[in-house]
């Protein structure tokens, strides 16, 4: 039998295994002098000569952190702490700053979860200061502005309200914006269900049932999801932003502050060395790894990163556990359709996130098979084949191929499919 994930070892005769799409080897993880010289050199348009993040902070000012919840990396734990204690040096009061939690649409993090988001350092700090964000409470809510494409943004008041606005995330690959981090902290982050809706209704190409070809990891300019983001994001006059760059293996290895997009996009740069795998050819087969992801809906990224490095005609064979069941009863209506055309229809006229993903779950399921804990009611849902093990997937998938008259298919393996993208050159 194999083990949960093989190594290319494990595989079976009969299958050629042309690599692992993985980082070739491990960055220096960044320390805490690393991160407070960071801090003080941050990333403002065109070089201009501006303050380190800490020096934007008065004492008596307040102060509003914006935090990611728990379906992102992002090392605030390591990165918090450090901006906690300068600003304490500098006479700021913790009593004076709020942490506000971007969960968008997801559901609320648990206590547990956000002691371990904020770290044991900063939960005694801030613990108490905790604000979860909640898109459909009106009272929370205000409106910043309204962007080129005519949509009135909205967004959690407190952010606005602050003295001080600074955003902390992690630059990650998105299949939708391009790149996670930076304004995405804010719109989505922190917005309205009207406002959120909106902004993913930019993924639909106007004219054709399709994604819109600009609409894709690693895309920001022309992207219209991300170009929204942007904008919207602006609306809310963040003072700075802190994004962190982590390696697949879930090491801080950069961080980059200082205004909205630049530092945003210095960010971006960074994760394109650590993440981004360049790959000559499509495999016939894809084995990937979803563990650790909580459930489903997260889930699918690595199965959208494992489709990139697979033929049309090939399989991939996903692990994915997900100990948390598909992640949102909303995602169950969307992918029970079999449907495509009617799915993209309502998407046209109800735009969701959790439409949009079903519709990759669709499109991309059909060449997968899964390896998880999911009950046999979500895995008939999500319409995708199931495995009791990667050895017994192989298995189906060499019969397959064998049929087809393909007698040694090629694989790659992705044991970090969450946070590795494969592009083929």
């Amino acid at each position: 039998m194999l083990k949960e994930f093989p190594t290319s070892s494990d595989l079976p005769e009969g299958i050629r295994c042309i690599g692992t799409i993985d980082p070739p080897s491990r960055i220096p993880a960044l320390q805490p002098a690393d991160i407070r010289a960071a801090l003080a050199s941050p990333c403002w348009p065109d070089g201009a000569a501006e303050p380190g993040l800490c020096d934007l902070v008065k004492p008596g000012e307040s102060v509003c952190f914006v935090i990611s919840d728990y379906t992102r990396k992002t090392a605030t734990d390591l990165v918090l702490p450090v901006i906690l204690q300068e600003l304490k040096d500098r006479g700021c009061n913790v009593e004076d700053m709020r942490v506000l939690v971007a969960s968008g649409i997801h559901r609320k993090p648990t206590e547990e979860e956000l002691r371990h988001i904020l770290g044991p350092e900063a939960w005694l700090d801030l613990g108490d200061k905790v604000v979860l964000h909640d898109p459909d409470d009106e009272s929370a809510l205000t409106t910043v502005g309204t962007t080129r494409r005519g949509h009135t943004v909205r967004v959690n008041r407190l952010a606005v309200e602050s003295d001080r606005l600074i955003a902390i995330g992690a630059a990650i690959y998105h299949y939708h914006a391009g790149f996670g981090g930076g304004r995405k902290s804010l719109v989505p982050g922190i917005a309205s269900r009207d406002t959120i809706a909106h902004n993913h209704s930019l993924t639909l190409d106007p004219d054709e049932d399709r994604i819109h070809p600009m609409v894709g990891p690693g895309i920001l300019d022309g992207n219209p999801v991300a170009g929204e983001m942007l904008e919207s994001a602006r609306l809310c006059e963040p003072d700075a932003i802190v994004n962190t760059v982590l390696s697949p293996a879930g090491d801080l290895v950069g961080v980059f502050c200082g205004e909205l997009d630049t530092a945003h996009r210095a960010a971006c740069g960074m994760l394109e060395k650590v993440a981004g795998i360049d790959i000559e050819e499509a495999a016939d087969i894809v084995i990937a790894s979803a563990v650790g992801a909580p459930n489903w809906i997260q889930s699918h990224k690595a199965l959208y990163n494992a489709y990139r490095a697979v033929k049309q005609d090939g399989h991939i064979i996903l692990v994915a556990p997900c100990p948390e069941g598909i992640g949102d009863e909303r995602f169950r209506y969307w992918v029970k359709k079999t449907d495509l055309t009617e799915i993209y229809s309502e998407l046209r006229s109800s735009p969701e996130v959790n439409g949009q993903t079903a519709l990759s779950t669709r499109i991309r399921g059909k060449i997968t098979t899964l390896v998880t804990s999911l009950p046999p009611d979500d895995t008939r849902d999500l319409g995708i084949n199931v495995a009791d093990s990667v050895d017994a997937a192989l298995s189906d998938a060499l019969a397959g191929f064998s049929a087809r008259g393909i007698h040694e298919p090629t694989c790659y393996l992705m044991p970090r499919a969450m946070y590795t993208l494969p592009f083929l050159r």
